[in-house]
């Protein structure tokens, strides 16, 4: 699975990529995180709060969807991707996790 088949069950929509949390200001309605460099992230509770930088602006988007992967198994494919272009890191494979 790839980071970018995240998926939540209900309603049926994508998880990726991640949403705004913070409304853009005025004139930046255009400002998409796919635009931009993964500078950080942080996890609360079920979800990932991806620090972004867009052309020189930083914004904070939510990543939440329905397991599995765990959090920690999509947390660890992001932290090594600190750097990347959110673009790029939709296509990073997932951890697979077989049940006994």
């Amino acid at each position: 699975m790839k980071l970018r088949d995240l998926a939540r069950r209900t309603g049926g929509t994508t998880a990726w990529p991640a949403r705004w949390v913070e409304s853009p200001g005025p004139g930046n309605t255009s400002v998409v995180p796919e635009e931009g460099v993964l500078e950080g992230l942080t996890r609360l509770g079920g979800r990932l709060l991806l620090r972004i930088n867009v052309n020189g602006q930083h914004g904070t988007a939510s990543l939440e969807w329905d397991p599995p992967p765990t959090v920690g198994d999509v947390e660890t494919v992001l932290l090594a991707g600190i750097g990347a272009q959110i673009r790029t890191l939709g296509n990073l494979e997932l951890p697979v996790r077989r049940t006994p």
